[in-house]
């Protein structure tokens, strides 16, 4: 059995394993600091989402391993909805009989217990919390290689790969005035990069020295900072587009633009409009022979995303993930379900108490929906309840297509208060 982080078009039997391993790719799971805690565990909790929607995703012949609080019978009920909502829109899907449940904590030690006989394992990126199953010490050493932000800042120039003007301090030099020159030369702000987490978590912008040592003040004196310059998006655009490597190839599998709201990540645009110029191209295919040569391959091709800015034909590539990516999720529903539509693609909250709602709401505008301007597609959702603002909600992953507005004014007619706020600040900041 083969064991990598392969893309989704395999002809093959797949093992779909994949928990929160970003911050294990980096850091000891034993030694994280106080957030460093809560940002791994909250990257657990929406890796969940991700569960579901691979079995959305996956054939007949597939398993998909799942946190075990998908086991309550209220989630459980969910989850066997959202395969019947899976069928309904014509996808293959992975069956009940095929799903395996795991502790979130030793997720991996049980997945090594219970393996199924298939052709691949498929995880979502080789990491130190996976090595029971992969135990494979170089492929960790690349994986650690290729997915570090620190390496490709100091190695993508050398490959001829434009970068935004970066330097890399150990924090305790940072404190003594070592960057008070990179600061001052870029007035416009400094990003701040550290190694490990996912979703923006160790990514954020700064103002200042001080303001950076704000941000970082948990962390020890020897711990390695990248600054970057801050580009201005009022004239770069961010995007992000998902590689597929083989040995003999490198092809640009989709483009996406990046969605903020709130100043936080929270999904992608996808649309036919949105394509790659031949100048871009030209960059990108070169971060993935970048890839490649850093031991980022296979016969049966990986994923790689990179995100990078855009003004013309210029491009800045800020860094490449090479792994699965949250974009390449909805980006692979859309084409398996042929659908040419513009496309947004988030992740939003509904209240415990509105699930029944929830799946009434998916239910009447579930792709392939001929009564509205938009169509719903379900992908995922996290079995917890989460305290926001004095009211128990659980996190929604989910596609819509066709005229965005027209959703938010049906949500507001059909759901109840406080369902998916986010869509509403996506409606306002990004698609304005």
């Amino acid at each position: 059995m083969k064991i990598g982080s392969f893309v989704p078009e395999q002809t093959g039997s797949v093992l779909y394993a994949m928990a929160g391993d970003d911050c294990s790719l980096h850091h000891d799971l034993s030694r994280l600091t106080p957030k460093q805690q809560v940002d791994h565990q909250e990257n657990q909790v929406l890796t969940c989402a991700l569960q579901v929607a691979l079995t959305g995703l996956g054939k007949p012949n597939d398993y998909v391993a799942l946190s075990d609080p998908f086991v309550e019978p209220e989630w459980n009920n969910m989850l066997h909805q959202y395969a019947d909502s899976f069928r309904a829109m014509g996808l293959e899907t992975v069956p009940g009989c095929n799903w395996q449940y795991h502790p979130m904590n030793g997720y991996y030690e049980s997945v090594a217990v219970d393996m199924p006989a298939v052709d691949l394992l498929n995880l979502y990126m080789i990491s130190g919390s996976n090595v029971p199953l992969h135990a494979n010490a170089e492929a960790l050493r690349i994986s650690q290689n290729v997915n570090s932000k620190l390496h490709f800042a100091e190695n993508a120039p050398l490959a001829g790969i434009p970068v935004p003007r970066t330097q890399i301090f150990l924090k305790q030099d940072i404190a003594h005035g070592a960057a008070d020159d990179f600061y001052a030369a870029h007035p416009g702000g400094v990003m701040v990069k550290l190694l490990g987490l996912a979703g923006s978590r160790n990514v954020f912008p700064t103002t200042s020295v001080a303001n950076c040592l704000e941000q970082i003040a948990e962390y020890g004196g020897g711990i390695e900072v990248l600054l970057q310059e801050r580009l201005d998006t009022q004239s770069w655009q961010e995007m992000t587009v998902d590689l597929t490597i083989t040995p003999d190839t490198v092809e640009i599998s989709n483009v996406r633009k990046i969605l903020f709201a709130g100043g936080k990540w929270v999904g992608n645009y996808i649309a036919p409009d949105l394509v790659v110029s031949d100048a871009h191209a030209e960059v990108l295919i070169a971060v993935g022979n970048y890839a490649r040569a850093q031991g980022h391959v296979a016969d049966e091709g990986v994923n790689c995303g990179i995100d990078y800015f855009i003004k013309g034909d210029e491009v800045i590539v800020t860094e490449i993930n090479a792994r699965w990516t949250g974009g390449l999720f909805p980006a692979e529903f859309l084409r398996r379900l042929r659908i040419s539509q513009p496309a947004v693609a988030f992740f939003d909250m509904i209240p415990c108490a509105h699930r029944d709602a929830l799946m009434a709401f998916q239910a009447k505008h579930l792709f392939p929906s001929a009564d509205s301007s938009f169509a719903y597609l379900p992908m995922g959702f996290t079995p917890f309840a989460m305290d926001i603002d004095g009211v128990e909600c659980f996190i929604v992953w989910q596609v819509v297509t066709g005229d965005f507005g027209a959703f938010v004014q049906s949500r507001d007619a059909s759901l109840p208060e406080a369902s998916f706020p986010t869509a509403t600040l996506i409606l306002k900041e990004s698609l304005s």
